[in-house]
């Protein structure tokens, strides 16, 4: 599943709640529209049918008239066809007091209720009728001739009002079902535009933690603005303390080694006169200091680091390094193997790893007795840079005392410089941004139980030895799972 994938089905994530939101009001908001606007139309409907039901009955009763025996006849016909057609669910009855009803065709030999027709004012109500409910009219007419009044009834089927509501219902359904996808995707795409600016800084923050940016741009929504501001306020306040903290580093170690300096040539002085014990020890005590400066100076300029804008390309540091090595060992005729992809980055400062590599493929260049292999592949946390050549090794007696800062060991073959100038042992995770440093296999090398030569004579002593440094690769952060996530 890609990122953005994830992004979207991430129930805690800004832009899941948003659209989830939308997508609640626009379905709640098109369910009420949808019973308001059909409940009001419902009521028109039936007002309209009332309305055209009575101006029927009125012209019903204009018509009604009685023959020569005194039964309720019509001068002519109704205007409305419907009437006269069967199945049309509209229905007109008159009757009188002793004498047969007068009725629609459309009745056939069923009747209405005549329940309504009890007053000389119009009387409705919803009834049984000769195919199910109706709406029915009526009214008490006097009769032309006089004597016994006419009792005339008008009705409608109320499957009438209720095809008409279904069809406008349906096609209702259809209009707002389309409005609410529309909604919903305006909703989306507004939910999209209105994130755009986050998902920017997002984009340039992972930018300026590779090395391709300096500074987050400050062209964002006013809203932002103040987050930017005060995010390249603490970057600028963080490369202030790190250009200081290495100047006062520097200034410390040319404090101390014009003493130290002074020192040696005391010990000289001693020597002279014959105190070469006195001076050895000397001379020892100030190796020995120099290399805790120099250990702890490459200590300060490592930890100062930056962890933004410092981007270094190991296969072209590891190509410029051995192509400078081949020429300072051209008389040695070594074989050098560099394995890096091109486009592996790291964030490390490019100086500090060119020094680095140099010490140890230098280093390596003095021991190798053929081939050097400078390997660099990414893992899950880190990039992992390892330096092995096929040279002696270091005496296994010696491998947990040559890795003592400060130690002075004539019999460590390979890796002294590196080791003791710009080695950092750390405890600290592989994935640590600041672990920068040999990991475990330095001290010991993988593969390395099949013994090596020391000076042509085989050996069970000495192994060959690999230097790896782990160094914090140059990606996004990574996006930690919820518990229970996908």
């Amino acid at each position: 599943m890609t990122r953005s994938h994830r992004a979207w089905i991430d129930t805690e994530s800004l832009r899941f709640r948003f659209v989830f939101a939308a997508f609640l009001w626009v379905t709640i908001a098109t369910i009420v529209a949808g019973l308001v606007i059909s409940g009001l139309y419902r009521r028109h409907l039936t007002v309209q049918f009332r309305e055209e039901l009575q101006v029927h009955l009125a012209e019903l009763v204009g018509l009604s008239a009685l023959d020569a025996k005194g039964h309720p006849v019509l001068t002519r016909p109704l205007s409305d066809p419907r009437f006269l057609e069967s199945g049309s669910g509209f229905y007109w009855q008159i009757d009188r007091a002793g004498g047969p009803s007068r009725k629609s065709a459309t009745l056939g030999n069923r009747q209405l209720s005549g329940a309504f027709a009890t007053a000389q004012v119009q009387q409705s109500g919803w009834t049984a009728g000769p195919y199910g409910r109706v709406l029915e009219y009526g009214i008490v007419s006097p009769s032309p001739a006089g004597g016994m009044p006419l009792h005339i009834s008008i009705a409608s089927d109320e499957r009438l009002l209720d095809e008409t509501l279904a069809g406008f219902s349906r096609d209702l359904t259809v209009s707002l079902l389309v409005f609410a996808a529309l909604m919903f995707a305006g909703a989306t795409l507004q939910i999209v535009y209105g994130l755009g600016p986050l998902r920017r800084i997002g984009d340039d923050i992972d930018r300026l933690r590779r090395g391709t940016l300096a500074r987050l741009p400050t062209d964002v929504p006013s809203e932002f603005s103040a987050l930017v501001s005060r995010l390249n306020g603490l970057l600028d306040s963080q490369a202030a303390l790190v250009q200081r903290a290495r100047v006062e580093a520097g200034n410390l170690a040319h404090g101390l080694r014009t003493p130290l300096a002074l020192v040696g040539d005391e010990a000289d002085q001693l020597k002279l006169r014959g105190e070469d014990e006195s001076a050895a020890f000397i001379f020892a005590q100030c190796d020995r200091m120099q290399r805790q400066i120099d250990y702890h100076m490459m200590r300060a300029s490592t930890a100062g680091m930056r962890l933004t804008g410092d981007l270094a390309n190991v296969a072209t540091l590891a190509q410029s390094i051995v192509s400078a090595m081949r020429r300072l060992h051209a008389a040695r005729n070594l074989i050098f193997i560099v394995d890096a992809p091109p486009t592996l980055d790291v964030n490390f400062d490019s100086g500090d790893l060119s020094e680095l590599l140099s010490n140890l493929i230098d280093n390596s260049c003095k021991w190798a007795a053929q081939k050097i292999t400078i390997q660099a592949w990414r893992d899950a946390h880190a990039v992992i840079i390892e330096v092995v050549d096929d040279g002696p090794g270091i005496a296994t007696a010696l491998r947990e005392e040559v890795f003592v800062i400060g130690n002075n060991v004539p019999s460590f073959l390979g890796f002294r410089s590196s080791v003791a100038i710009t080695g950092l042992p750390s405890t600290r995770p592989s994935h640590s941004t600041s672990a920068i440093a040999p990991s475990a296999p330095t001290k010991a090398a993988a593969g390395s139980s099949k013994g090596a030569t020391e000076g042509g004579t085989p050996s069970k002593s000495r192994t060959p030895i690999t230097m790896t440094i782990t160094a914090p690769r140059a990606a996004p952060f990574a996006i930690p799972s919820r518990p229970g996530s996908a």
